[in-house]
C-alpha cells in the first residue's frame, strides 16, 4: 500500500469523538455549528456523552439533599386527616417514605430516568426539527439534524453543573425550577411547561436558530418558523409526564428530563 493510499483512507474516516468542538460551540458558536451540520455522518456521541455524565455527578451530588428532604418529611407534619386513615394506610405512607430514601430511589431510578431523558429527547427533537424543515421545503439530512440538536443542546451541560454546586452549597434541593414560580397554582400544566424555561433553555434555542439556517438552506424566516414550531412540540411533550403525575397525584413532580 503506498503513502498515498495510506492518506486517502485516513480521510475517509473522519473522526467522530470531537471533543475539540466543546468550547468552541460556546465561543464561537456560529462558526463551530456550521461545521457540525456539514458533516454526512452522526457526530452526535460527545455532547450526550457529557451530558450523560454530568446527569449521573448531579444525582450523585444531590442525593444527601433529597434525603435530608426525605427525613424531614418523615419527622415533619403529617398528612391533613391522617389521624383518620385506617392502619394499613398509614403504614404504607410510612412505608413509601422509608422508600423514598433506599439507594435505589437515591441513585438508581433519577440516573437512568436522567439519562434516559437525555437521549430521549435528543432523539425527539432531531427528529422533529428534521420533519419540520422537510415541511417547509429543506433537503437537509436527518443526521445533520441530530447533530445540531445535540451540539446546541450544550447549554444544558452548564444548567447540570451550576445545579450541582447550588445544591452542595446550600444542601437543600431545587424547588421551583425555571419560571414554574410565576404559573398559577390552579394551572398544572403552565406550572410543568415553566419549570423546563430557564436561560439555559433559551440559549439552547438560540443554538439551534444559529445551526438551522446553513443546514436547512432555507431564508431565515421559514427555517426559525420550522425550529420554533419543532421546539414547541418538544418542550409540549416534555411537560406531559409531570403535567398528568401532577393531576393524577396532586404533586408537582421535576420528572428526569434535562433538556
Amino acid at each position: 500500500m503506498t503513502e498515498m493510499d495510506i492518506e486517502l483512507n485516513h480521510e475517509e474516516k473522519p473522526r467522530r469523538m470531537r471533543w475539540d468542538w466543546l468550547l468552541p460551540v460556546f465561543l464561537r458558536p456560529k462558526r463551530t455549528l456550521t461545521e457540525v451540520v456539514a458533516q454526512e455522518h452522526g457526530f452526535w456521541l460527545v455532547p450526550l456523552l457529557v451530558l450523560s455524565i454530568l446527569v449521573i455527578l448531579n444525582v450523585v451530588a444531590g442525593a444527601s439533599a433529597r434525603r435530608t428532604t426525605v427525613m424531614e418529611a418523615q419527622s415533619g407534619e403529617l398528612p391533613y386527616g391522617f389521624e383518620y386513615w385506617t392502619p394499613e394506610e398509614q403504614e404504607q405512607y410510612f412505608s413509601a417514605l422509608a422508600r423514598s430514601a433506599s439507594p435505589v430511589n437515591l441513585y438508581v431510578f433519577p440516573i437512568l430516568g436522567g439519562v434516559a431523558g437525555i437521549w430521549i429527547t435528543w432523539f425527539l427533537l432531531g427528529s422533529i426539527l428534521h420533519l419540520s424543515l422537510t415541511l417547509a421545503g429543506s433537503r437537509s439530512s436527518n443526521a445533520g439534524a441530530l447533530n445540531l440538536t445535540a451540539w446546541a443542546s450544550m447549554p444544558i451541560a452548564i444548567r447540570l453543573i451550576v445545579q450541582a454546586i447550588a445544591v452542595l452549597a446550600s444542601g437543600h434541593v431545587i424547588q421551583s425550577a425555571g419560571l414554574s414560580g410565576f404559573a398559577p397554582a390552579e394551572a398544572p400544566f403552565w406550572s410543568a411547561v415553566l419549570k423546563l424555561v430557564d436561560i439555559y433553555l433559551i440559549w439552547q434555542f438560540v443554538l439551534l436558530l444559529i445551526g438551522v439556517l446553513p443546514l436547512s438552506g432555507l431564508s431565515r424566516r421559514k427555517a426559525w418558523v420550522a425550529t420554533l414550531i419543532a421546539f414547541l412540540i418538544v418542550l409540549t411533550l416534555r411537560a406531559l409526564p409531570a403535567f398528568i403525575s401532577a393531576k393524577l397525584s396532586g404533586l408537582s413532580t421535576g420528572g428526569f428530563f434535562y433538556f
